[in-house]
């Protein structure tokens, strides 16, 4: 009966001794978890307007367009990249992190040198929203020169 006790109690004192600590992978993930924003928690792009006409132009001129946007969301925006759709619009935005409630901008120039024509361009602005590609767009009617 002493045997059994002494067995008893051996497999009892080692099932509390458990070791409690975490694999790396497990330590990974907790961290990983610990810094991805929360539903309630990141930045958000709201633009303006998100499609604009442009108008006409003639071969050869350009044509600048402000998009304003207002982070929505309870963190700082911060734009990391803009990238258009052709060579022919070239971007510049905000590159200061843009507060909550604040606003911000994308400022694109289009030139229509040998782009006649309907022409619609894409604008994509990269920043650490969720997802992290915003886009929004232009169409403008470039006419030949006489």
């Amino acid at each position: 009966m002493k045997k059994i006790l002494i067995a008893v109690a051996t497999i009892a004192t080692l099932a509390a001794c458990q070791n409690k600590q975490k694999s790396p992978n497990e330590a990974l993930a907790d961290s990983l978890a610990a810094l991805r924003p929360t539903a309630d928690s990141f930045p958000v792009m709201k633009i303006d307007t998100p499609f604009v006409d442009l108008g006409t132009l003639t071969e050869g001129d350009s044509v600048v367009h402000t998009y304003k946007f207002k982070n929505t969301g309870n963190m700082p925006l911060v734009i990391s990249n803009v990238s258009t759709s052709c060579g022919c619009t070239t971007p510049s935005y905000s590159t200061q992190p843009v507060a909550p409630g604040d606003q911000g901008f994308i400022t694109v120039k289009f030139n229509s040198k040998n782009k006649e024509g309907k022409q619609n361009k894409t604008i994509t602005a990269y920043a650490n929203t969720v997802p992290s590609e915003n886009t929004f767009s232009f169409k403008v009617e470039v006419f030949k020169r006489k």
